[in-house]
């Protein structure tokens, strides 16, 4: 049985990152009250990696309206690699206009499988011909919205997620063993010269 289609704002609230004005705007504050989420923080498997948080300050209202919730979905519209990831949560944040903030409605979209979907290959082909621009391509949050996805039942949605985070701890811990097989074989040659 082929799962029901639906196009992605009809299941989601789409939205664009915020915009900082000024040049200093983006700049670390050591004092600062959120964190800004920027394309660097967003590895290509699409796991948003913070190592060392940039600060910025932002007023109550501009924090209420912009604040980044558990489960919403980060896309980076601009340029060639537009990988999705799941916020989720631990600190306040923000994320900056690169992205697209998508915000899945409850009881119809798993967080997770929308980030599957959306670093699909296939998705990712359909996303790059919807973007707009030659030089800076960037993706509209109008055309993000028309993306048709297929919604299978919220417990095949799991399972989808599971699989694909299984699969993505796999290919870590087989990178992870190359690195260190790579290392090994080196010591060898080299202690073979010393003989």
């Amino acid at each position: 049985m082929k799962p029901v289609q639906a196009q992605l704002r009809e299941v989601a609230d789409v939205q664009l990152g915020i915009t900082l004005r000024g040049a200093d705007a983006s700049r670390h504050d050591p004092t600062g009250t959120h964190h800004l989420v920027r394309i660097g923080d967003l590895s290509r498997d699409g796991n948003l990696c913070i190592a060392e948080p940039n600060l910025i300050r932002l007023d109550e209202v501009t924090a209420h309206r912009s604040g980044l919730r558990a489960g919403e979905v980060l896309l980076a519209a601009r340029g060639t690699r537009m990988t999705a990831a799941v916020f989720e949560g631990g600190r306040p944040a923000v994320a900056g206009s690169q992205f697209l903030v998508i915000r899945p409605h409850g009881g119809v979209l798993i967080p997770a499988y929308m980030r599957w979907f959306l670093n699909l290959s296939s998705t990712q082909e359909n996303l790059n011909a919807r973007a707009r621009g030659s030089y800076v391509r960037s993706l509209p949050s109008s055309a993000l919205g028309e993306l048709e996805i297929p919604l299978p039942p919220l417990a095949r949605q799991r399972a989808i997620s599971e699989l694909h985070e299984l699969r993505l701890r796999e290919k870590r811990l087989m990178e992870t063993l190359a690195s260190r097989r790579a290392i090994l074989i080196d010591r060898a040659i080299l202690q073979s010269l010393h003989v």
